[in-house]
């Protein structure tokens, strides 16, 4: 059996592939210690962060737009 922070990093692999990207985010937190250890997880969690930080500005923008906010 996986210990819990594999199983987490496979689920964030799972999300990212379902471009899920703010689940893929959750389990790479969960994943913390297998994430720390490893230079290209590590990256691929900071690349998922930041496309959630995008998405959700773009959200924010639209929504301005949609207010006629400008």
């Amino acid at each position: 059996m996986l210990p819990d922070n594999e199983k987490s990093y496979y689920k964030a692999l799972v999300a990212l592939q379902n471009e899920d990207y703010l689940t893929a985010s959750a389990y790479f937190k969960n994943a913390e210690n297998l994430v720390a250890e490893d230079d290209d997880l590590r990256i691929l969690h900071e690349a998922t962060e930041l496309l959630v930080a995008v998405k959700d500005e773009i959200a924010e923008l639209e929504n301005s737009k949609g207010n006629g906010d400008r």
